[in-house]
This record gives C-alpha cells, structure tokens and sequence, in this order.
C-alpha cells in the first residue's frame, strides 16, 4: 500500500497541478447518474469529480494519492466548489468501509480487481448506476500492459449477480482504445 502511494505521489508532484477537461465519454454520459451522492474512484486530481460537483452532484473523490487530492482541494476551493477527498488505497479491504451508499460510482482510466469490484458494487445503492471508462484489450498492442486492460467477458464475469450491464462501448485508437460501459445495481427484492 505504501508503495502504490509513493510511486502516485512521486507521479503528481511531477506532473504538477493540471487543469484538464473530463473525458468527453464521461461527459456525456454522466447526465445518466442518479441524483445524489457520487463516489469518483482513482480520480487523482479529480477531473471528473470537479465535472461533476459544478453539474451539482455530491462528490466524494477516492485516490492513494494525498498529493493529488490536495491539488484537487485546491482547485475545487479555487472554483467554489465542495468536493470530499478521501485518500486510501482500494487494495485495503476496509477502503470503502465508512462510505456511500452512492447513487453513482465513477472509474475512469482504473481496472480494480474482482475483489475490489465486490467493494465497489457493495457501496452502490440499490438502482444505482457505475460508470467505467478505461482501457481495451487494444491498448496492449501499442505495449500498455495488459493486466490494466478490460476485457469485456472477463468484466461480465466478474460482476455477474453484483451489476447488470446497461452499455458496453469500444471507442477506438483516436480515443487510446478505451472502452465504456454503464452498469446497474439491481433495486433490492
């Protein structure tokens, strides 16, 4: 845990504090999310968070990283707006212990493991909506290491009898081979 925590606060001291745009998949899907509370997971410096707090969700931002979450405190602050940090490390068990539930969950850019995919799914309320962008099998052949990248049997797998599937998009090399998908947690029986 450590380890991921300094090679990520190493990575954001070096990169220094950026002002980018959110993904324009996540952008447009987001009109999608539920009302209410969002957990954005791995956000580093919370692009995606800050999207969605101007649009009026409650965020909660999720990184290993305090030096990414401080630069995230500083925008949201620099903008007017309140977005909740909360540095821990996904692989710790007890990570998400203390929050949601959420109505939306966002990963962007992220490929947890089945169990921290059993955590997440865990904190999304019943009717809830996830949305995922991250990296395709096709990323691999430009030398991205395939263990970070989605396979779509694979994540069907995994989140089987956890989230129903609602979409499942390839975006293609001009968008780095990513790939999209929005997934529901069933309304409670």
């Amino acid at each position: 845990m450590d380890e991921d925590r300094g090679r990520w606060d190493t990575r954001w001291r070096e990169r220094g504090q950026q002002e980018a745009a959110p993904e324009p998949w996540l952008a447009g899907k987001a009109g999608f999310l539920p009302p209410g509370a969002v957990l954005d997971v791995a956000c580093g410096q919370g692009r995606h968070a800050l999207h969605l707090a101007a649009r009026g969700w409650t965020v909660t931002a999720l990184d290993v990283s305090p030096v990414a979450l401080a630069a995230l405190h500083e925008r949201a602050a620099a903008l007017g707006l309140d977005v909740a940090t909360v540095a821990r490390d996904l692989d710790d068990p007890a990570a998400l212990d203390d929050l949601g539930p959420f109505a939306g969950i966002v990963v962007v850019r992220y490929k947890p493991d089945a169990a921290q995919w059993r955590r997440l799914a865990s904190r999304l309320a019943p009717g809830g909506l996830l949305l995922l962008l991250s990296f395709g099998r096709e990323k691999a052949r430009s030398g991205f290491n395939p263990r970070f990248c989605l396979d779509e049997a694979e994540l069907r797998e995994t989140l089987a009898g956890l989230l129903e599937c609602v979409a499942y998009e390839r975006l293609g090399p001009e968008q780095d081979h990513l790939e999209g998908s929005l997934w529901r947690r069933p309304e409670a029986r």
